[in-house]
Formats: structure tokens, sequence, C-alpha cells
């Protein structure tokens, strides 16, 4: 396994897309632009230039022979190592299930959650309501322990609270809709292989 920093959530994208097909960097961006996720990861052009090869020296992907296209130029096709996969599905299983992982990386996390199979998923994102809702208690907690402390000086906890409520109600409503099929699912959970450590 790769160190832990190379696992960001621009590297998670980079696994994510090349899970699904062998890219070209360019084609990468293209499609990470197309998806919106280059706004929520707030990427670089560079960024995946840098980034490809510190996934290849980790062997977490390797790279194709250069190959031509028509008039267009060389281009290096890259693919996701069996390597590559288990730290994804990793990564997934890490990010989805723990809520002291931000926002950003949890939005990446669930644009290529298809990674690992819907019940796991639901699952974890149950695990992560599960952790709001503690943090929840706790700070309904310590607001009621304030006694005196007017309400307006208490605004940015309440706020944060807010937010804890709406993407725990929101997690255990995608948690149902998951379990219940609502949702579509590219592969049947049987399909996927059994990687969990």
């Amino acid at each position: 396994m790769p160190p832990r920093p190379l696992l960001s959530p621009p590297a998670l994208a980079v696994l994510g897309l090349l899970a699904e097909s062998a890219r070209h960097p360019y084609e990468m961006r293209a499609v990470l632009r197309e998806r919106g996720i280059d706004r929520t990861l707030g990427l670089k052009h560079a960024t995946l230039y840098d980034l490809v090869p510190r996934l290849v020296a980790a062997r977490l992907v390797e790279q194709e022979d250069p190959a031509r296209t028509g008039n267009r130029p060389e281009r290096t096709v890259y693919r996701i190592t069996p390597d590559g996969v288990a730290a994804l599905r990793k990564w997934l299983r890490e990010l989805l299930s723990d809520p002291v992982h931000g926002a950003a990386a949890f939005a990446v996390a669930l644009a290529f959650m298809f990674a690992l199979p819907r019940s796991e998923v639901a699952e974890l994102v149950s695990r992560r309501a599960e952790g709001i809702d503690s943090t929840i208690g706790e700070v309904d907690a310590g607001l009621a322990a304030a006694l005196g402390v007017e309400p307006v000086f208490l605004a940015d906890h309440t706020y944060a609270q807010a937010l804890r409520r709406a993407e725990r109600d929101w997690l255990l409503a995608f948690a149902a809709d998951l379990r219940q099929g609502t949702l579509s699912w590219p592969l049947a959970d049987e399909e996927y292989p059994d990687d969990h450590s």
C-alpha cells in the first residue's frame, strides 16, 4: 500500500475513473469537468499530471504503451491495478462511513461509490449517520448546559447542528432507498469480489 498522504480526494477520483475504464489524463480531466467533480475538488490543471506518476510509482496505476488516434498527438493511457482497486475500495469504505472526513471528500466518495456493492454502501452511510447523530447528541447537551448564554452567541453552534441534522437525515433516507432498491446500481451485490479486510 502507498503512503497515506497519496490517498487524497483527487487520487480517489483518478482511481475511481480508472476503475470505470482505462483513460489518459486529458480524458480524466474532461470527465471530471463533465461530472462537476473538478469544482468539488478545486482541481487544478496540473494536479492530474502530477498525481498520475505518483500513483504509478505506488503501483496503484499502470501505464499502457503510448498510442496515437488519427491525427491526434500520442497519448499515454493508464489503467488501475489490482492494488489500486483494493486501495480505492478501502478508502471508499472509510470516507463513506466516518463523518470525520469533510464534505468534499465525502462528495467524491459518493461519485465513485459504485466500486462497492449497494448493500455495503447502505451500511457505510448508515454508520456515518450514526456518527453524526452521536455528535448531535453531544453538542445538544453542550448547548443545553450553556445556561445564561444569549442564543445569538451560540448561532455558529446551532447552524452547525442544523447542517448535521440535515446530513444525518439525508444519509438515513439514502440508505433506506439503497436497501429498498429504489436507486439503480450498475451491478448486483453478488457480482462484486469479496475483499473485506
